[in-house]
């Protein structure tokens, strides 16, 4: 019984920790993109969940890594 306890929290925990980082990573879009760039160009209003999806594949395609790669590639 003291297994399932355990694991119920560690999971809680888990969700817990991914929830925080869900809203400190995409609340500064989302504000910013409601409240200053959508009024100012006349543009829609995004969701909660849109920023994140947004603000995620900007991430993933603009990040980083693959400028460094590209760096090393052109060095060669």
């Amino acid at each position: 019984m003291k297994h399932y306890k355990i694991m119920l929290f560690s999971m809680l925990g888990f969700i817990g920790i991914l929830s925080l980082w869900v809203l400190v990573f995409t609340t500064p879009f989302w504000l910013i993109w409601n409240c200053i760039v959508s009024p100012k160009f006349m543009l829609p209003q995004f969701t909660f969940a849109e920023s994140f999806f947004v603000i995620l594949i900007i991430k993933w395609l603009f990040s980083p890594t693959d400028l460094k790669d590209a760096r090393e590639k052109l060095s060669k």
